[in-house]
């Protein structure tokens, strides 16, 4: 009988039939084969089964601990305990705020994207994600700048936190997370809303995806008008931090737009929900991001707009003008 009759044999035997073959087939074995050589192969068998048990359960548990931990940690960020004298985080745990969340990082990016855990631990990243941004505008951290304090900069935390999110699929709610972790979010010292923007305009694969997220950013501005609207009826000047959100979001829109080849109507956008007083600064934002992103006729046609707006663009603008005209002709 070959080795795969005996297996397929053996397929059929309950868990009382198999335990007596191996029972009987053993007592076949001299002595010397016993201990030599079928012994240890058992030995092996049964501690690497009892091994991957081990494994399994301690993953699980290893896993819960640590999200209990990360979560005591954002309540304690949430309520400001790592900036003021309490009896629930001691002073020098205050000062080690750092080596605690580079620990929490490391341990979430050791865990598979596609496994159990895959979705929970990119949940808890985005959450210390958002902390971060966040202390990057207010102090929550006894530091200015809470990702150099880390030693990782912005853009690389969120383009890792986008990879792992969107490893497991792509739903509304990913990727208006996603679009609001880029464009509505504090920025570190070193770094622009402009490099998360296009990470995230890059992430999203497709073109059903892109016109998806466009359809969010126009959700967004409208929202953000209307409470400036209501701002301003109250007589309100706390609408400066709303009107840099409708830039990013129009930024990102022009990026996203010139990735499916369709940059009109975003322009247009830009021009229309940009809240700068002054439109040669508008004019200027767009170009820059044509320049990084789009090509040199569209630049120069946005250009030429510009001037049937009767805006005076600034002197770096019409020389760079002149150099792209000269190119084209």
């Amino acid at each position: 009988m070959k080795i795969q009759e005996f297996r397929d044999k053996l397929k059929q035997c309950n868990r009382e039939d198999v335990e007596k073959i191996a029972s009987e087939l053993y007592k076949l074995l001299p002595k010397s084969k016993k201990e030599e050589d079928a012994d240890p192969i058992i030995a092996d068998i049964i501690s690497s089964k009892i091994e991957d048990k081990k494994q399994k359960a301690n993953a699980a548990l290893d896993f819960d601990s640590l999200k209990n931990d990360i979560n005591e940690f954002l309540n304690n960020v949430d309520n400001n305990l790592y900036m003021m004298p309490n009896r629930i985080v001691p002073k020098n745990k205050r000062s080690k705020w750092r080596f605690e969340v580079k620990n929490y990082i490391k341990m979430l990016k050791m865990i598979p994207v596609d496994g159990e855990n895959g979705e929970a631990a990119a949940i808890l990243l985005r959450e210390l994600y958002k902390r971060l941004a966040h202390g990057c505008g207010y102090y929550i951290f006894p530091t200015e700048d809470p990702f150099q304090s880390i030693g990782i900069r912005q853009p690389d935390f969120y383009e890792m936190l986008v990879n792992r999110t969107f490893a497991t699929g792509f739903t509304d709610a990913k990727i208006r997370n996603m679009l609001e972790d880029a464009a509505l979010v504090f920025i570190d010292r070193n770094s622009l809303n402009s490099e998360l923007e296009a990470i995230y305009a890059a992430s999203l694969t497709t073109s059903d995806l892109k016109y998806k997220a466009l359809g969010f950013i126009r959700e967004y501005v409208e929202q953000y008008e209307a409470e400036i609207a209501i701002q301003k009826k109250n007589r309100s000047n706390n609408s400066y931090r709303i009107r840099c959100y409708i830039e990013e979001l129009c930024e990102t829109m022009l990026m996203i737009s010139i990735l499916l080849y369709e940059p009109e109507d975003a322009v247009e956008y830009y021009w229309q929900h940009d809240k700068e007083s002054d439109k040669e600064i508008t004019l200027y934002k767009i170009l820059d991001t044509i320049r990084q992103f789009g090509d040199e006729k569209l630049w120069i046609r946005v250009y030429e707009d510009g001037l049937k707006k009767n805006i005076k663009p600034r002197n770096s603008l019409q020389e760079l003008y002149q150099e792209l005209k000269s190119k084209s002709n």
